[in-house]
């Protein structure tokens, strides 16, 4: 497979960034700076007496193709709340409703899609989320430019004359079909559907990435053997990190994922804002039947880049390509968030607490608090409850935006360490309870930094690795892409629980992020209903922790996936 060198003039023109920047996150960090607050603090919204209507809509899929024009469908939220986030407006509810209400006796809202020549008019249950309303958009014209997407709601509660109206809008992207790479991302949960990284076709399938960093420069270009160990490891994404100066050389790095049956991300950190540059690789690698989704800004917070920089290359990717989706990462705990992800589909934390000294920063020699300093993970803690918070904070900071479902949150295990901000790396076990606190919190895919990692026995990353990805793949994933599956998060003396249900049975992953021993009852992560562990519940994976009769038990650090089929 060959492609475009052209590209290669523009490449060896671009260049990295070779030093930090003079401030991170907006904060002053060197002895002889002064303290300046940074600013750029997101607000959370105002709370509410009386309920509000947080009416939203999407597509299903985005993008949809030709192929998929008569099973279109958009789903529909009509959530109560009590927060003025994005779009929330005031309703008027039966008088002997409350916020427990159920949707039946709340009543219906009649809601109209509009898009196109296509009109569908659909009653929906108040306090629904996710509900799905067909639509068949054959009519419309398969094109690069999205179409806009009008939607509305009427209410009127039960035993009422009166009627409220509500407006929303959204974005149908619909696109001609391609033989060539497409990356739809379901926006029921967030997670992406791809066909089979080899290029030799077949269908759509729901995929959770799991893979890792590595220097292209450093080490691809001189061991491509790297790339058969990450396959070998259960690896199914990797991310070359540029620049790619050797462009013969990341072409066979591309032919050989392909072989391998792996997924790449093609990242323009380097370069992102020389947008002569950006339409260059899109026109390139847009084609190659691996690539699942462009990287542009990597850590714009903490460099303080042009906040509609990353705005400014997603608009002209999306007019170039569409059929994949645009991640960029954040390093900042709480440095102009809102601006930043506009220019995202997905957005990834970087937030590395294992082995930091989160007061005093041994690289600058000066103390961290939130107005001044960098040490290493911005207003962290330097222990695991510290990317639960980040994926968390992510999570709830794109509803309060009203992006819960145009934007999703993916994670980054740190893998590294033993350096700089950094006096160890995490063990094996430290690192898988970092990917679980974020399944736990609603990230749908994982990129660890970096690679090489440790390796070795079980408690090394690698060693650990190997029997993870599969338990991820066989086990995780069918869960957390189950777009009818229920979900809950608990928090019970310091560990970490997620709880899934898909109808039959229930997934189970918990990650104690304390350094002390605990135990959980069961109906304290939500299977109270449990009366016989032996033929109940079934044990996944578990290191430093066990379960007996009435619940489960944590050493320091434990992890666990259990499922659990209680009558």
């Amino acid at each position: 497979m060959k492609y475009n060198k052209s590209f290669a003039a523009l490449a060896v023109a671009a260049l990295v960034r070779g030093s930090l920047a003079q401030t991170w996150c907006g904060k002053n960090y060197m002895a002889n700076q002064s303290v300046v607050p940074p600013g750029g603090q997101f607000v959370l919204p105002a709370q509410s007496v009386d309920p509000l209507l947080s009416f939203r809509c999407a597509p299903v899929f985005r993008p949809y193709l030709q192929e998929d024009a008569k099973s279109a469908a958009f789903i529909v939220d009509t959530s109560i709340v009590y927060d003025w986030i994005a779009g929330a407006e005031p309703i008027s509810l039966p008088s002997t409703s409350g916020s427990s209400s159920n949707s039946t006796s709340l009543g219906t809202v009649s809601v109209t899609i509009n898009v196109g020549s296509i009109k569908t008019t659909v009653n929906v249950p108040l306090n629904a989320t996710k509900f799905q309303i067909p639509v068949d958009i054959s009519k419309l014209q398969a094109r690069k430019a999205a179409y806009n997407v009008s939607c509305s709601a009427t209410y009127t509660a039960p035993s009422s004359s009166k009627s409220q109206k509500f407006k929303t809008g959204a974005s149908l992207l619909y696109l001609p079909d391609t033989n060539a790479s497409v990356t739809k991302t379901d926006l029921r949960t967030g997670a992406l559907w791809v066909r089979p990284a080899d290029g030799k076709g077949g269908a759509f399938a729901p995929f959770v990435p799991q893979g890792f960093y590595i220097n292209f420069d450093e080490y691809l270009a001189g061991n491509l053997t790297m790339i058969d160990q990450l396959k070998a490891d259960g690896f199914n994404t990797i991310h070359p990190i540029p620049p790619y100066d050797n462009l013969t050389i990341f072409e066979e790095v591309i032919n050989k994922t392909i072989s391998a049956g792996m997924y790449i991300v093609y990242d323009m950190r380097s370069n992102y804002q020389n947008l002569t540059v950006v339409a260059q690789q899109v026109k390139t690698y847009a084609s190659i039947p691996n690539l699942l989704n462009w990287e542009t800004a990597h850590e714009p917070d903490g460099n303080s880049d042009p906040l509609d920089a990353a705005k400014s290359t997603y608009d002209l990717i999306y007019q170039l390509d569409g059929y994949h989706p645009i991640s960029i990462v954040l390093n900042c705990q709480d440095y102009n968030f809102s601006p930043y992800v506009n220019g995202a589909d997905i957005v990834l934390h970087d937030a590395y607490p294992i082995g930091i000294n989160a007061t005093f920063s041994p690289v600058w020699h000066t103390a961290c608090t939130p107005d001044f300093g960098h040490c290493g993970c911005d207003n962290c803690k330097g222990t695991l409850y510290d990317v639960k918070a980040r994926v968390q904070t992510f999570k709830d900071r794109l509803n309060i935006l009203g992006f819960d479902r145009t934007k999703s949150v993916w994670t980054t295990p740190q893998a590294f360490g033993s350096g700089a901000y950094w006096n160890t790396t995490p063990t094996g076990q430290q690192w898988a309870a970092l990917g679980f606190s974020s399944f736990n919190h609603g990230a749908l895919g994982s990129k660890s930094f970096q690679y090489p990692t440790t390796t070795g026995n079980v408690t090394t990353i690698e060693g650990t690795a190997t029997n993870l990805t599969v338990i991820i793949t066989d086990i995780v994933q069918p869960f957390i892409v189950d777009p009818n599956a229920t979900f809950t998060t608990y928090d019970y003396l310091g560990v970490d629980a997620g709880l899934w249900h898909n109808g039959t049975a229930y997934l189970l992953i918990v990650a104690n992020l304390v350094n002390a021993q605990v135990y959980v009852p069961w109906k304290d992560v939500g299977l109270g209903s449990i009366t016989n562990t032996t033929t109940q519940v079934e044990r996944i994976l578990s290191v430093s922790q066990n379960t007996n009769a009435t619940g489960l038990n944590f050493l320091p650090n434990g992890i666990g996936i259990y499922i659990a089929t209680p009558p």
